[in-house]
């Protein structure tokens, strides 16, 4: 017999190097989701989280004084982006088609011998929205205490499916949906226009004349009101931390009093370096949406072991 003929799975297969948090193709998550190994030691981080998780499931109004924050650091390629990225699949907990079809949550039933800890994983991905990013590739190129806040924002955009690029724009488009006139803004627009605006929106000045208009008729302001926020959008857009777990809570709400959201952010050490600007940003981010949203949000980052923190907020 050789040597190759004793594993389960064909050696020769190609095998991922690197997990990448963006990398999310079919047979790629099959693969990481198939092939993952649950250690010792990964067995009781998961542990852990799915109990720290399901406390915040189970208090009925939340807890402000609960653990909603979780900092996963190790070595160089010790697997961080791994176990982040698988578990995302699994909180996400959507269906996989590769041979068969089959949820994330089965993949662990033959990894999980323990049957009380695999029912409470099926708990713990009852419902809950998952945003899993690499920071540094969401980030702009600009600079500023706020830097983190702004990544943060712009994938809570993205997910409501809001302008990611222009906060601006996601905040009008924001206050639209709030009014219950999103769809009639972008019925106007495209009336006028002739193009849709999801696929427009982020050259939005190309178009302003357009945007002036739609955005009057939709509201029924003068042309002149509508000018005149179309030209100060940007410059008077100005987030605060506060407004963004404003902003997380009423995404929640309008999903039900059981929903979760959870920021998994992957290589947040090498992101902030030795700024401590960015860390205490990071922190405060943390804490308000512990305090606001009741641990109904979670913050989960990655950073290589040079970075020593723990979170309980």
């Amino acid at each position: 017999m050789q040597i190759k003929n004793l594993f389960d799975h064909d050696i020769a297969r190609p095998i991922n190097g690197m997990v990448k948090a963006d990398q999310l193709d079919d047979d790629l998550v099959w693969q990481e989701l198939d092939e993952f190994v649950i250690t010792r030691e990964l067995d009781q981080h998961f542990r852990k989280f799915v109990g720290w998780y399901l406390e915040g499931v189970d208090q009925k109004a939340g807890s402000p004084a609960g653990k909603m924050g979780v900092w996963i650091s190790g070595f160089f390629d010790s697997g961080k982006s791994h176990f982040l990225k698988v578990l995302s699949y699994l909180l996400r907990n959507r269906t996989h088609t590769h041979a068969s079809q089959d949820r994330a949550v089965e993949f662990f039933r033959a990894k999980v011998p323990d049957a009380m800890f695999f029912a409470d994983v099926q708990r713990a991905v009852a419902d809950a929205a998952v945003v899993l990013f690499n920071i540094d590739s969401k980030a702009d190129h600009r600079t500023g205490r706020d830097l983190i806040l702004r990544v943060f924002l712009k994938v809570l955009n993205e997910l409501q499916g809001y302008s990611g690029d222009r906060p601006h724009i996601a905040h009008m488009e924001r206050h639209f949906q709030s009014r219950g006139k999103l769809s009639a803004f972008h019925d106007a627009y495209k009336r006028i226009s002739g193009t849709d605006w999801l696929a427009e929106r982020d050259a939005y000045q190309f178009n302003r004349d357009e945007v002036v208009q739609a955005l009057s008729e939709t509201l029924g302001q003068s042309k002149p009101a509508a000018e005149k926020w179309i030209d100060g959008a940007e410059e008077n857009f100005s987030p605060t931390v506060e407004s963004f777990c404003k902003w997380v809570t009423e995404y929640l709400d309008s999903k039900g009093p059981h929903h979760r959201l959870v920021f998994l952010v992957d290589e947040v050490g090498q992101f902030i370096g030795v700024d401590s600007h960015l860390m205490l940003n990071l922190q405060t981010i943390t804490e308000e949406l512990g305090t606001i949203c009741r641990r109904r949000a979670w913050v989960v980052v990655t950073s290589r072991r040079t970075w020593t923190r723990s979170w309980a907020t």
